[in-house]
């Protein structure tokens, strides 16, 4: 029987790994031309789906405790694991498949890792004093169409205006800031009322109250 070439994708004949721990791929061909040569019929067992939902194992038994799995996936077949007495094991592409010593096949799925995003770096290209006088902005460009700007207050950092695509606002005390996503700042102070003055003692001379004068009721002799 033709031995089955050697996986790209690392699906092997798991028994001399687990006897030598060689590499996967290392350790394919040869073990499965040992099995060739000592099985005496190859049944199929059955067939199974595996956990990628495209993949499938058909699984085959050789012999005594003894059973085989080729991998199929889309009409074309990856390889062949082989078992007797212990769990042999293989990985096509994050699709891992496990033979177990009774012929059962088990399998799932690597899950993707997320990618880095990639790392972006902040070019300081201006400062500006805001409109309060005193407050400064610190404009760095990440991208043509994403800047940010560090806002600062009597020299120290109070926050970051980010522009990624849209403008960016905010506001300290009164002071209103606005980055564009082209690096562009603006920004305007509100006006403060002015307080309202301080009532004063009124020291104008007023007249002296005058008493008021009751008319003398006159008296009223006995009798008459």
């Amino acid at each position: 029987m033709r031995a089955p070439h050697a996986l790209r994708t690392a699906l092997v004949t798991a028994g001399l790994t687990a006897a030598v721990g060689l590499s996967a791929t290392a350790a394919f061909a040869e073990p499965a031309v040992a099995v060739a040569q000592h099985q005496t019929k190859r049944v199929h067992v059955r067939t199974v789906k595996l956990a990628d939902k495209v993949s499938r194992a058909k699984v085959f038994t050789t012999g005594k405790h003894r059973y085989q799995a080729e991998i199929w996936a889309k009409g074309v077949k990856h390889g062949t694991l082989s078992t007797k007495g212990w769990t042999a094991y293989g990985n096509l592409n994050g699709l891992h498949v496990a033979l177990h010593p009774n012929g059962k096949v088990t399998s799932w799925v690597e899950r993707a890792k997320p990618r880095p995003k990639p790392v972006v770096k902040r070019v300081l290209i201006a400062s500006a004093t805001l409109a309060d006088g005193t407050s400064t902005a610190k404009i760095y460009k990440l991208t043509a169409n994403h800047h940010e700007a560090d806002i600062y207050a009597n020299g120290v950092k109070i926050g970051t205006l980010v522009a990624d695509g849209r403008a960016a606002y905010g506001e300290n005390n009164g002071l209103h800031i606005a980055l564009r996503p082209d690096g562009r700042i603006t920004s305007w102070a509100e006006e403060v009322p002015s307080p309202d003055p301080t009532p004063q003692p009124d020291d104008t001379d007023q007249p002296e109250p005058i008493d008021a004068v009751t008319p003398d009721t006159p008296a009223v002799a006995p009798g008459g």
